[in-house]
């Protein structure tokens, strides 16, 4: 009902209007002497376009907010685990991509640190520029190309990451 706009148009003079108008004040009891048609055509014109613009300015924010999802999905990073038990678990737990490199946080019992690297598709291996074993931090050095990091712990699990040559870009 609200939706739909009047196929069908009435034509009458603006003075037949203002009689018509006076005439059903009148039958209400109604005084107004200075009333005019024309002045509440306007009014409720303006009052529709209002509306109807803030209809489609919300129709807008809604599909924008659908849509934002699709937008934030983060595909740079692609993880995959091999031999891992329930119980013996090697983790990403953060990561970052700053000057000084890729940095990833890891988490999990006997990490290996000093068999962690990283290749290209090249097949280049590349050794971490800082390892800080403390708070379980490895930086790659990264010049916006694919790399594979592989991890593994005392117990020969490995984890390897996948980082695509787009972050950043």
């Amino acid at each position: 009902m609200f939706l739909n706009k009047r196929s069908k148009h009435y034509n009458m003079s603006k003075k037949a209007a203002n009689d018509t108008l006076k005439n059903v004040l009148a039958a209400c009891n109604i005084e107004s002497d200075n009333i005019n048609f024309d002045l509440l055509l306007i009014k409720s014109m303006a009052q529709t376009n209002y509306v109807d613009a803030c209809k489609w300015i919300a129709i807008g924010v809604l599909f924008l907010v659908l849509i934002s999802p699709l937008a934030l999905i983060n595909n740079d990073i692609k993880i995959e685990s091999k031999n891992l038990l329930n119980n013996d678990r090697i983790i990403i737990v953060d990561h970052e991509l700053d000057e000084a490199g890729f940095t990833i946080e890891l988490a999990g019992d006997d990490i290996d640190y000093a068999a962690i690297y990283a290749e290209n598709a090249e097949g280049h291996v590349f050794l971490p520029v800082s390892i800080d074993e403390t708070n379980s931090l490895v930086t790659f050095p990264y010049n916006n190309e694919a790399l594979t990091i592989h991890i593994t712990d005392m117990h020969g699990h490995s984890l390897n990451a996948e980082l695509s040559g787009t972050i950043g870009k």
